[in-house]
């Protein structure tokens, strides 16, 4: 019976600990939001646990005067020509910017001709048409006046008031819920980088997100489902995931006009991507 009553004694701490296990969460720090320029601030993000990960984000007003948005144009015989989210900024003379899309084929180190893998917009004009096949359909579409969404596109989706348009693998948080499980694309259940947009619940504010992984001692990198935790405690309403692992790269222009790459890219140098997106803002007064 002494036998019997020890067994039950460790099946009740087993189902304890179970439990526990299943209600923890990792704890994420949301630093302190800096203005970087006339309606972009950035803070970054260290959440601890089995992955473990530093985030850099922008958050970028969408009312504020000055701010208007663009995405890789139009280039060669296919879709586009692949170059550095760094390069892409310079040319555009952007103030911030992040990889965007999926693209094929990947990934030499030598421009190529790409195909970009979702509906693309750059300044008004379709650059990839909406993916014919069941997955890439997820969407963030932004208006001259800069409306922002992220939904799901299809094929009688109306197109004609979207200027800048950038497609990911999953919307990994919806009304404020976590639906990163959903999808299991690209690793979608693996740490790795990621670079994820967001938006605010009254649509003022996007987030753009490049979260650092593959280096274990720095930055595991996140699940899908992490990733959508960390935009939650970032204040976004609706999220979507982005182009990640080699990819994943935030630039941004310095105060001497140079562009910088911010987070730190799991191949050591920044990757050649098909599209990025990105930022024009105004500089801030002397003195912030």
């Amino acid at each position: 019976m002494r036998g019997g009553n020890m067994k039950l004694r460790y099946r009740w701490l087993a189902l304890l600990m179970m439990l526990g296990s299943v209600g923890a969460r990792a704890e994420i720090k949301v630093g302190d939001w800096k203005p970087v320029f006339v309606g972009i601030d950035m803070t970054t993000v260290k959440t601890d646990g089995r992955h473990a990960s530093v985030a850099y984000v922008m958050r970028v007003d969408l009312k504020s005067p000055g701010i208007s948005f663009m995405s890789t144009p139009h280039a060669g015989g296919k879709e586009t020509i692949s170059e550095t989210t760094r390069d892409f900024a310079k040319e555009q003379h952007l103030q911030v910017a992040i990889n965007a899309g999926f693209f094929d084929p990947c990934c030499n180190e030598k421009p190529e001709e790409k195909d970009i893998l979702g509906l693309a917009i750059a300044e008004g004009k379709i650059v990839s048409p909406p993916y014919k096949e069941p997955t890439y359909h997820d969407a963030l579409m932004i208006t001259k006046d800069n409306v922002a969404t992220i939904g799901t596109v299809t094929d009688t989706t109306d197109l004609t008031k979207i200027y800048t348009a950038v497609t990911g693998s999953a919307i990994i948080e919806r009304d404020g819920v976590n639906t990163g499980d959903v999808n299991t694309l690209n690793r979608a259940a693996y740490g790795n980088p990621r670079t994820v947009v967001g938006l605010s619940r009254d649509g003022r504010y996007l987030y753009m997100v490049a979260i650092d992984g593959r280096k274990p001692e720095y930055s595991f990198g996140t699940t899908n489902s992490e990733s959508a935790e960390i935009m939650i405690a970032l204040g976004a309403y609706t999220a979507m995931n982005l182009d990640g692992g080699g990819s994943t790269s935030m630039v941004m222009e310095d105060k001497s006009g140079k562009v910088i790459t911010v987070n730190r890219p799991s191949g050591l140098t920044d990757r050649l991507v098909a599209e990025s997106f990105g930022v024009h803002a105004m500089l801030l007064a002397a003195g912030h």
